[in-house]
């Protein structure tokens, strides 16, 4: 309900008038009968005849001019609440965050032109003034204090009417507060209802009168909501970029979506938006250039009448800085070309490390890719210690008997527990049917006598089907997966795929396991009406695990021209995916994917022991590198509610990249020099959140003030604020009478009615 100042219509609506002599309504109504009584029977008898309408409207006329008299002399007040003048206290709360700064005002005003325009410009602030203390304060996610109009910077990168209601209300504590104004484009994206603070000072009596700014509907604009990039790659892994998008008023448009390191544009595409109001994602690939964390800067081609410009740019950290390799055992059961040329596809790949353990006749093994002369001495590792401190394990067309059960059993648990990746290339011994291993490999063994006689023989040398060339063919998922591109381009990338040479040999296993996923079959062969998966993928408790089912990879090295590097290409992409995914010793974790400048950075570290159990009694020092190359040191405490996992917080104040080093010390002393040491960085870009879902929310505004029992006003109407924030009830209202029988307008309606008289009985010729 909006209050203004009462008059003489709206009080005798509202049963406020009263006489200050203490005469009753009914008794003056009494009177105005006797008054009517009285002109009536003194025109009971006139010196000319008149007609009955005129003699009722004579009689009307002067009984009008005597009751006028007898009201204004028993002296008519209106009872109402006011405010004490200067006794009470208003806060004044503005909206400074960067939606404020949006152009969607008449005449291409911003919010807080707007604003200053018709709240202060207009002198609404000064009526204020006139009867309250004023207090005035802008917010963003945080609020302070401020003097005028001056202090408003439209810079705020976050908005938090709760948080701004609440530290008003803990600022005022202790003082007659009459109310609040509160002045917003109501885009409060903050994760705390207003409405509770509202209610809160409705309690309390204390109204909050709420101004939108700006419109309800942004009509036309592009708006990148989010964007979901691999924080940390592998050098010259290709990886997908999720780009989500809404936009109001271009269903059906064309728009082009780039990825800019500095001013060198690195990919682009071509995109038609869907439905207005709904985030659809996109996907672009990208492959790093360069060794370091970059900071790349996505931009969506500004549209003809785009109200708001600012979301339209993006920035995303991807750091590609160099890192220790991924440390690979792979082992193989015999010297084949398999085997050779995997490890020259990766034996000029910084990023990984192929242990390799080769049986090359009856109890002669070779080691290559050792770090110590005791690596892989005893062979397979014996302890979970030993396995666990490589990250994937590989093995390839090795009997069954090469491992005891201890050994089987530890492999599902580096799989399942340690978070490792698991590799199986080529022929699978069939010892493995009932073992561990058949539980963590993505399809289902059979031995080879329950197969049917064209599908048996497997990789085997001879004429039988499975032996014969074919080109493996790309499932919908291989397509599309990182770790078979050969190309970010898909069109590139089909021509590259058909231009490899054939493979030869596929060994038969049952049935895809239910979650698994394959990426590449045979174009042929089927086994119970399912093509031959020649390589299948699968979540496997914490790791990955992978099956090829063939033994001719090599074919791609041997068979294509020297410079092709599509077999390096295919394999290090497959190792690095199998081995990025297995836990450190130490993780970092951020609590956002993005900040911005003022926001609070929370990190979470995890640290583990030899055995890759949580370990609570590290010591851990953080080192934070700013943009501005400032180094601090800052301690993480232990989380005592969850185990291995400390945590640390601080504010950022600068836009770029912040590089961080933990450095643990184990209570335990244990493991190699620089194996408790772990880097990270994120980036603190500019802000999104004020220019998304960008609207004013007058739905919020208008609830907020009938909570809290204020009114709600747009910002083009606050003519009346004053007078409503003047004469709405609150806590120290206090009970004021209004004079009736002065004001000017009852003495013209007098001096009219007695010359409408005068007029009438000269026109009848009446004395």
């Amino acid at each position: 309900m909006q209050y203004t100042e009462p008059n003489l219509f709206t009080a005798f609506a509202e049963g406020n008038v009263d006489f200050a002599y203490g005469i009753s309504p009914l008794l003056f109504l009494v009177l105005v009968g006797l008054i009517v009584a009285g002109v009536w029977l003194t025109y009971l008898k006139t010196t000319r005849p008149l007609s009955p309408p005129w003699k009722a409207f004579l009689v009307g006329l002067r009984s009008s001019v005597l009751v006028l008299l007898l009201f204004c002399l028993l002296r008519p007040v209106i009872t109402t609440l006011q405010v004490s003048p200067q006794e009470t206290y208003l806060g004044v709360i503005i909206d400074d965050s960067q939606s404020m700064a949006i152009t969607d005002m008449a005449g291409e005003r911003s919010r807080q032109d707007a604003l200053r325009e018709n709240f202060f410009g207009a002198g609404v602030i000064d009526d204020l003034a006139e009867n309250f203390q004023i207090r005035s304060f802008r917010f963003d996610k945080q609020t302070e204090r401020i003097a005028g109009e001056d202090g408003l910077t439209e810079a705020g990168t976050a908005s938090s009417i709760s948080q701004a209601l609440d530290y008003v209300d803990g600022q005022l504590n202790g003082l007659p507060l009459g109310g609040l104004i509160l002045l917003t484009d109501g885009a409060d994206n903050s994760e705390i209802d207003p409405l509770i603070k509202a209610r809160d000072f409705g309690n309390r009596q204390i109204p909050v009168f709420t101004v939108g700014v700006g419109q309800e509907q942004i009509p036309q604009d592009i708006g990148i909501v989010d964007v979901n990039a691999a924080k940390t790659v592998l050098e010259g892994s290709v990886f997908n970029i999720s780009v989500g998008l809404s936009h109001q008023g271009y269903e059906g448009q064309e728009v082009r979506m780039a990825v800019l390191d500095g001013d060198q544009e690195v990919t682009s595409e071509v995109i038609t938006l869907g439905a207005e109001g709904i985030t659809r994602r996109y996907e672009l690939e990208l492959t790093p250039g360069r060794k370091e964390a970059i900071v790349y800067e996505l931009e969506v081609e500004l549209q003809s009448g785009e109200i708001i410009e600012q979301n339209n740019e993006y920035r995303f950290l991807v750091d590609n800085s160099e890192k220790e390799p991924l440390d690979i055992l792979y082992i193989e059961g015999h010297p084949r070309n398999e085997y050779k040329f995997i490890r020259r596809a990766v034996e000029d790949d910084p990023s990984l490390r192929l242990a390799t353990y080769l049986q090359t006749g009856p109890e002669k093994y070779y080691r290559q890719g050792i770090e110590s002369p005791t690596e892989l001495s005893s062979g397979f590792p014996r302890s979970r210690e030993e396995l666990y401190q490589y990250e994937s394990l590989i093995l390839g067309d090795i009997e069954e008997s090469f491992f005891n059960a201890d050994q089987l059993q530890m492999i599902e648990d580096f799989v399942a527990e340690r978070g490792g990746g698991f590799l199986m290339s080529g022929m699978i011994d069939e010892g493995f049917i009932s073992t561990p291993i058949a539980d963590v490999l993505p399809v289902t063994l059979i031995e080879e006598s329950f197969l049917p006689s064209h599908l048996r023989g497997g990789i085997r040398r001879g004429t039988q089907a499975t032996g014969e060339l074919f080109f493996p063919r790309l499932t919908n998922n291989g397509e599309f997966s990182p770790l078979l591109r050969l190309a970010a381009d898909d069109s590139e990338n089909d021509i590259l795929w058909r231009q490899l040479t054939e493979l030869q040999g596929v060994y038969v296993t049952g049935r895809i396991k239910p979650g698994a996923t394959v990426l590449m079959e045979h174009p042929l062969l089927q086994y119970q009406n399912q093509a031959l998966p020649l390589l299948a993928t699968q979540r496997f408790g914490s790791g990955r695990s992978v099956a090829l089912t063939t033994a001719s990879t090599w074919r791609w090295q041997m068979m294509m021209p020297s410079a092709d590097e599509s077999h390096e290409t295919l394999w290090r992409q497959l190792l690095r995916w199998l081995a990025v995914s297995a836990p450190e010793r130490v993780t970092i974790d951020f609590d956002r994917e993005f900040y911005n400048v003022g926001d609070e950075v929370n990190i979470t570290a995890t640290v583990l022991d030899m055995e890759y159990g949580p370990d609570n009694d590290a010591t851990l020092w953080m080192q934070t590198n700013n943009p501005l190359d400032i180094v601090t040191d800052s301690p993480m405490e232990w989380d005592i509610e969850e185990d291995g996992v400390y945590r640390a917080s601080f504010v950022v104040e600068e836009e770029g990249v912040y590089d961080l080093l933990v450095d643990v010390a184990s209570a335990a002393g244990e493991g190699a020099s620089g194996a408790f040491e772990k880097r990270a960085a994120f980036v603190v870009t500019p802000s999104l959140r004020e220019y998304n879902n960008a609207a004013m929310d007058g739905g919020l505004l208008a609830r907020i003030a009938e909570a809290s029992g204020g009114t709600y006003f747009n910002v083009d109407g606050i003519d009346a604020l004053a007078d409503t924030v003047e004469f709405t009830p609150n806590a120290f209202s206090q009970e004021f009478q209004i004079d009736l029988w002065d004001q000017p307008w009852l003495l013209a309606l007098l001096i009219s009615l007695l010359c409408l008289d005068w007029v009438a009985r000269r026109l009848k010729g009446l004395s």
